[in-house]
C-alpha cells in the first residue's frame, strides 16, 4: 500500500505515516504538489494498486481513504496515539490478531499482513481490539519484543464504499 497526505501535511501526520510505513508493508510518499492521478500512477510504479490518503484536522492525523485501483474503497475516521516508542518490527513476520470481527478482513486486505492462526505469538503483531474504556476499535502494533509501538490507532468510524451504492456496511461510533 502506498500512504500519502494533503498537500501540506503537519509535523504529527508526517510522523504517523512514517510510523505506518516503519510497522507495515507500506510505502509512504510526500504529495507535494501531486495530484490524485499522479499518486495512483505512482503506486502502479511501485506495484501495489492501494493507495491511503491521511487528512488531518487542526495539524493531527483524524482520517484515512483507501482507494484501491483508483477507486475510494473504504474511509476510516480515527485518532493517532503517537506517545509510544519506536520499536522494530520484522515486517515479513507479522501477523494479524484481530478481535473485532466487522474489520477482520478490511484490516488484513489493508495492510497486507496475514491473520494469526493462534494467539501464541507475544511479538510481531498487529492487534485490532476493542477499548475497554471507550468500547471503540484500537489497533496496536507491537514489535520484536513483544512491547507496543507507535502509532496506536483508535478507529472511531468505519465505512466500506460499493461502487453499486455508497451505503455504510460497516460503522463503529463514539459514545
Amino acid at each position: 500500500m502506498l500512504v500519502t497526505t494533503s498537500r501540506k501535511p503537519s509535523q504529527r501526520t508526517r510522523t504517523f505515516c512514517r510510523g505506518l510505513e516503519r510497522v507495515s508493508k507500506t510505502r509512504c510518499v510526500n504529495r507535494g504538489k501531486m495530484s490524485l492521478r499522479d499518486v495512483f500512477l505512482k503506486s502502479r510504479e511501485l506495484g501495489t494498486n492501494l493507495v491511503a490518503v491521511i487528512s488531518e484536522k487542526n495539524g493531527n492525523p483524524n482520517g484515512m481513504e483507501i482507494y484501491e485501483d483508483g477507486v475510494l474503497f473504504a474511509t476510516l475516521k480515527l485518532a493517532a496515539d503517537l506517545s509510544l516508542p519506536k520499536g522494530r518490527i520484522k515486517k515479513d513476520e507479522t501477523r494479524l490478531r484481530c478481535e473485532v470481527d466487522e474489520l477482520k478482513g478490511l484490516a488484513s486486505k489493508i495492510f497486507e499482513i496475514p491473520l494469526e492462526n493462534s494467539e501464541e505469538s507475544k511479538c510481531n503483531f498487529l492487534w485490532i481490539k476493542t477499548h475497554q474504556r471507550k468500547s471503540t476499535p484500537v489497533m496496536e502494533f507491537f514489535d520484536r519484543d513483544g512491547k507496543p509501538t507507535m502509532p496506536r490507532i483508535h478507529i472511531y468510524e468505519c465505512k466500506l464504499h460499493d461502487e453499486a451504492d455508497e451505503n455504510t456496511k460497516t460503522s463503529r461510533s463514539s459514545d
